[in-house]
């Protein structure tokens, strides 16, 4: 940081990340130097013998561009190793050793064309074995290694590099031209044209490095809309920042341990009566657990986990595999329907399929996926697009409801409509402009909802086995991730029509709905969590908080980059940043941290521009009530304490608890290994499997303000009903 400007265009790479690939060039250089010195050296050269001699001479010829090229390599290594993130001014001059290594890549890109021509011509015909093996080897190896070279910059190309260079430069001359002279009103309207006609490029690049990255999507209009909004929400959300890839790593890796000095310090000073943290929740004399030796609140959650297996079934049978790694592909090949022979199809099938592949592999895998429970698929759609997500309708015996899933994440046109994450006003009769939603998601449940009114779905459920009395059945809507955000806000879309729906929401996204929209969902839609999962986490006002703190983080750091990224390995996790070290030996420096990252989240400009304006969002929250399910890992002594965490300390498994929390306790990215696996259905359909598990299940994990040990059983009864 900040990013660095090559040839008047900016690249994806800062000054700081040229020490691993300078060190591999000197690394492989070197080795060919001592190679080919000592090939000179120890064989013997026939000069009389023009193949031979232009052998020899080629070789000397290379060893003198192995140590130019080792010295720029040695220097780009040293230059690139000093300073911090931030602190660039020891790196300025990185740009000529640049300019130079370019000018040897240019010889070496000769010499070595030389080489294919010496192997072309006289390779057979030199008795040398030795020295043709070795000019063979160099003339590959190298030209791997420039091969290499050549990926490196088209991986680190910015497709949007030569728009923020004049964008960057414009900003400056109007700052500095406004600090000398005064203009006049016609002056101010013709900067505020060039000012938008410079971001209207950075925004172009966007809108051009979408439509590259998604080039295997139809040219819709819809899509061609979704591109402009999504190129203009990245434009401007990255434009005030001059970051590459590699300071959002090494940023990622201060944040998560500052996130745990910050978390140890409020244990220790006891604030807001906080025990300790499971899944980065506070544990308080507040938290409400999840009383499940009541018998109406375990099937309630019972409940929660019958519905998860239709969250689920959605996926169809990419899932399916993924869930049934070693026996799922025999399963799914003893259901699947041949498309090849008519005698292979299923005459007595009702169900509508729509777009699914020519075998129907994913109906195939819905259907074993809800073989558990007893439910019968009415209707199912496998078609996608930008706004438009597939869903099934099914009529389930069981809790005697009419179910409709709606699938998550699982294609480029599904990541589109993720991305599309804008406030929208929700589509209801009388409109109420408070209640916003997530854009894409919002165009999914208006698409659902005119599905199920034009093929009259519900009511051909509610039909379909009146011996069963299905008219008589309610209405459930269930999703996981994009599938869990698009049906709350159907359910909200819904229920004027359906007064007594349900909706759970598995892991749904953070930035979904507004406040007011919040509350009223709270009476019919149930949100479930797991651990430190991102996407509920991420929403536009949460992606500014973690840009805020990220920010903030690399302005604390005072260590060079390679250092910061190099102690987040697994070989050196005992070895803290020089900034987390300084942190953790004092709680002063903690509430400087604190102050400091409230301030920046709250700022409104750039803070090292006071004249770019930073974009700022209005928050949107989860739907529902939340259930969290959290993670604990009993130590030793509970195993001492307690006779029931033996069986659970010999397979070091975590006990997993369900708690009750607030919408807005999901404002901060939490940075975990865990946080994307925390994500996946399959994982959450685990972690609530083993809640049940471990529902008897008493803990000894906190310790009352009196200094006295207290045992909670936790799941069955709340925090503050403790027993000594």
């Amino acid at each position: 940081m900040p990013g660095l400007i090559v040839f008047r265009r900016r690249w994806s790479v800062g000054s700081d990340d040229l020490v691993v690939p300078g060190a591999f060039l000197f690394t492989v250089h070197l080795i060919w130097l001592i190679i080919l010195s000592l090939s000179v050296i120890y064989l013997e050269y026939d000069m009389s013998n023009k193949p031979i001699e232009l052998l020899f001479f080629y070789k000397i010829g290379y060893i003198c561009i192995l140590v130019v090229s080792i010295t720029i390599e040695l220097g780009i290594c040293i230059i690139s190793m000093r300073g911090s993130i931030l602190d660039t001014a020891p790196r300025v001059h990185i740009h000529y050793w640049l300019y130079s290594k370019l000018a040897m890549i240019i010889v070496d890109v000769t010499w070595l064309t030389l080489g294919v021509v010496w192997l072309l011509n006289y390779y057979m015909s030199v008795q040398i074995g030795e020295a043709r093996e070795i000019m063979l080897g160099l003339v590959i190896c190298n030209w791997a290694v420039l091969l290499s070279i050549f990926i490196t910059i088209w991986c680190t190309f910015d497709a949007a590099g030569r728009s923020w260079v004049k964008m960057k430069k414009y900003q400056r001359s109007m700052r500095e031209s406004e600090s000398r002279f005064n203009y006049k009103r016609s002056g101010s309207m013709n900067r505020n044209w060039r000012q938008r006609k410079v971001i209207r490029a950075y925004q172009d690049s966007w809108d051009h490095r979408c439509r590259l990255l998604f080039c295997c999507m139809s040219s819709s209009e819809r899509n061609h809309n979704s591109f402009a909004d999504i190129a203009r929400l990245l434009s401007d959300f990255f434009r005030e920042l001059d970051v590459v890839p590699s300071d959002v790593v090494a940023g990622l890796v201060l944040l998560r341990k500052f996130q745990k000095v910050e978390r140890q310090h409020i244990v220790r000073q006891k604030r807001n009566g906080t025990y300790e943290f499971l899944s980065g929740v506070p544990i308080t004399e507040r938290t409400q657990f999840l009383r499940l030796n009541d018998p109406k609140d375990y099937e309630c959650f019972q409940m929660v986990i019958h519905y998860m297996h239709y969250a689920l079934s959605a996926y169809g049978w990419p899932m399916f595999l993924m869930t049934h790694s070693k026996t799922g592909l025999c399963q799914l090949c003893t259901k699947v329907r041949c498309c090849c022979f008519s005698c292979c199809r299923s005459n007595k099938e009702t169900t509508d399929i729509i777009d699914d592949n020519c075998c129907k592999c994913n109906y195939a895998a819905m259907k074993r996926m809800l073989s558990q429970t007893e439910a019968e698929v009415i209707y199912t759609t496998f078609h996608v697009d930008v706004g438009e997500t597939p869903f099934f309708v099914a009529v389930d015996y069981t809790k005697e409801k009419i179910v409709v899933s709606i699938r998550g994440t699982l294609s480029m046109k599904d990541v589109l409509t993720d991305l599309n994450a804008e406030g929208d006003v929700l589509p209801l009769e009388p409109r109420r402009d408070e209640w916003v939603g997530h854009k894409g998601m919002v165009q999914a449940a208006v698409y659902i909802r005119n599905k199920l009114e034009d093929e009259n779905l519900i009511q051909r459920a509610q039909q379909h086995n009146l011996e069963r009395k299905t008219d008589k059945f309610g209405l459930v809507l269930v999703g996981h991730s994009l599938g869990a955000g698009t049906a709350a806000i159907l359910s909200i879309l819904l229920k004027p029509q359906y007064p007594s729906i349900l909706c759970f929401s598995y892991s749904p996204p953070g930035g979904l709905l507004s406040m007011p929209a919040v509350e009223y969902s709270k009476s019919f839609i149930t949100s479930v969590v797991v651990g430190k999962d991102v996407v509920p986490r991420i929403g536009l006002y949460q992606m500014e908080a973690l840009r805020a703190d990220l920010i903030n983080a690399i302005k604390r750091s005072v260590d060079p980059k390679w250092k910061t990224i190099t102690c987040s390995m697994i070989c050196c996790c005992n070895i803290l940043p020089t900034s987390v070290l300084e942190m953790s030996s004092h709680d002063a420096h903690v509430n400087n941290y604190e102050q400091e990252r409230y301030t920046a989240r709250k700022a409104s400009t750039h803070p090292n521009d006071s004249s770019i304006a930073l974009t700022l969002h209005n928050p949107l929250y989860p739907p529902g009530r939340i259930i969290h399910i959290v993670r604990h890992h009993p130590s030793p002594e509970e195993q001492k304490y307690e006779q029931g965490w033996r069986q659970v300390l010999k397979t070091h498994e975590p006990v997993y608890q369900a708690i009750w929390v607030d919408n807005n306790d999901f404002d901060e990215v939490l940075i975990s290994p865990a946080m994307i696996q925390d994500h996946m259905p399959d994982t959450v359909l685990a972690a609530l499997n083993k809640v049940i598990h471990f529902k008897d299940l008493p803990l000894k994990y906190a310790t009352n303000c009196t200094g006295s040990t207290a045992t909670l059983n936790s799941i069955s009864r709340p925090i503050n009903d403790t027993r000594l």
